[in-house]
């Protein structure tokens, strides 16, 4: 196994992977565990770079969260006695952010359906591997969901103009 440090992945060379490892890691902490937070990241990319030894684990994460982060959100209104959802764009930020959060909730759900049905047992990591390489690929249910928000964006397009925020 090639061994890996956490300085490797927090501080590489390119801005935007860096931001995405350490994202990753805070939302992955556990009551204060950083460290074993840490290394189940470092699992996640060894796995990750068994399928793709040729690419570099940063292209892989960086394009990965961005094939599944929406572009807008909602805020519910009362518009005419009815509620409506009103979209609106998204930060950059808080689309990485909400991308992050949705690949650690999907492969943390795939983990509690394998331990119910009392299959196979597999670690947490390697859901996560499964999910962030599908969702490299434009495979995942994730791009799914985004495309929903964005398909009902374009339906309530005519409410933007009623934005507030």
């Amino acid at each position: 196994m090639v061994t890996f440090f956490p300085q490797d992945i927090l501080f590489t060379p390119d801005q935007t992977s860096s931001t995405i490892f350490r994202k990753l890691l805070q939302n992955m902490v556990k009551k204060g565990n950083k460290k074993k937070a840490q290394l189940l990241l470092l699992h996640v990319i060894f796995l990750v770079q068994k399928v793709y030894p040729t690419v570099s684990k940063d292209q892989i994460f960086v394009q990965a969260i961005r094939n599944i982060q929406p572009g807008f959100e909602f805020k519910k209104a009362r518009v005419g006695g009815m509620s409506q959802f009103i979209p609106g764009a998204k930060k950059p930020d808080k689309q990485e952010n909400v991308a992050i959060r949705w690949i650690l909730e999907l492969a943390k759900q795939k983990q509690r359906k394998t331990k119910v049905l009392k299959t196979k047992h597999y670690g947490f990591e390697h859901f996560l591997a499964q999910e962030i390489i599908s969702a490299y690929r434009n495979e995942s249910e994730l791009t799914t969901k985004k495309l929903e928000i964005h398909r009902l964006a374009e339906t309530n397009r005519a409410l933007a103009y009623q934005r507030w925020w």
